[in-house]
């Protein structure tokens, strides 16, 4: 095995080793998700989500892509296939967890356009405007 192909994995291994990325990455092997929508699942700032977001794209497990005002995240479609099976194997092992069992029934439901509609981020951009002046 190369150095490369070592330090790869071990990225991989360690963008999944945390709880949040692992829920994460069980929400979006079901769908895309919007930054909010896995905020709403996760019930976490949206700072963290985006710091773990982070993680798990520069270990290369997902990728996004910008949709009119959402960026919708996903499984990256094309993941070397050693990393493809490390991410099946574990994401198999941790569905029979409770937390991802729950949120896998909440992620079906969520509804972007009623959890982060652009009127709320009109407003709080209104908001940081004023606290500048």
């Amino acid at each position: 095995m190369r150095k490369q192909e070592i330090k790869t994995i071990n990225k991989v291994l360690s963008a999944l080793a945390e709880q949040n990325r692992l829920r994460i990455m069980a929400a979006l092997r079901l769908r895309k998700m919007a930054v909010c929508e896995i905020r709403e699942l996760l019930k976490l700032s949206f700072s963290t989500v985006s710091k773990h977001l982070s993680i798990l794209k520069e270990a290369g497990l997902i990728d996004f892509e910008k949709e009119g005002k959402w960026v919708n995240y996903e499984i990256n479609q094309d993941l070397p296939s050693e990393i493809k099976k490390i991410l099946d194997q574990v994401l198999s092992f941790v569905s029979q967890d409770e937390q991802i069992k729950e949120d896998l029934k909440v992620a079906r439901f969520l509804d972007r356009n009623k959890i982060c509609p652009l009127t709320g981020v009109t407003s709080k951009l209104k908001i940081s405007r004023r606290n500048k002046l």
